[in-house]
């Protein structure tokens, strides 16, 4: 399933911020860069609820194939089904950190900082709509611990990332770059 999160419903947090831009205080144009930013976010988001399929011991499979993770196999202990999820910021948001790395470097950081937390907080607000009442493991993304990056690719592939847009790399890193995938295991 496919959806869109309207750029208002995502609000960064504070402390997520803080900790992007490196400093507790207000760091000035904060809020001239946001409004920009926010001109060109257009977030999306495709899920999936699978089958936790347990061929082997530390051994998944959820749908896109089998894999070793002793850490996500922790993750998802008590959990016999799992939401796959892709949210993007969307390509605007690349476009105008190049354009903006071209022009002046405090904006551009600031900027990235600032489309670095909003795609969190994206990423929440989907995992909110996604879960509704459900309890669910926390989210866990593929280069996290000991589950590879490789997996990127038969995840996105699952979760038609190329409808949202997104891509992989040669390197395995998603493009638009402020796009998130993620695992979340649903406890019974």
């Amino acid at each position: 399933m496919m959806g869109e999160l309207p750029t208002a419903a995502l609000q960064a947090n504070p402390r997520e911020l803080a900790a992007r831009l490196q400093s507790r205080l207000p760091v000035e144009g904060t809020e001239e860069c946001l409004e920009e930013l926010r001109k060109v976010v257009s977030c999306r988001y495709s899920f999936l609820r699978m089958p936790i399929l347990r061929p082997a011991e530390n051994t998944l499979d959820l749908g896109f194939g089998s894999f070793e993770s002793k850490n996500l196999t922790k993750n998802l202990t008590g959990c016999e089904e799992a939401f796959l999820f892709a949210v993007t910021l969307g390509v605007g948001v690349d476009r105008l950190l190049t354009r903006l790395s071209a022009l002046s470097p405090a904006r551009h950081f600031i900027t990235d900082a600032l489309a670095s937390a909003l795609a969190e907080a994206a990423c929440e607000e989907a995992e909110q709509r996604i879960k509704g009442e459900l309890c669910c493991a926390p989210r866990f993304s593929p280069g996290y611990g000991d589950v590879s990056l490789e997996l990127q690719a038969p995840l996105l592939n699952l979760l038609q990332g190329q409808k949202l847009g997104i891509t992989l790399n040669q390197n395995l890193l998603m493009v638009p770059t402020k796009s998130i995938t993620a695992i979340m295991g649903i406890k019974q």
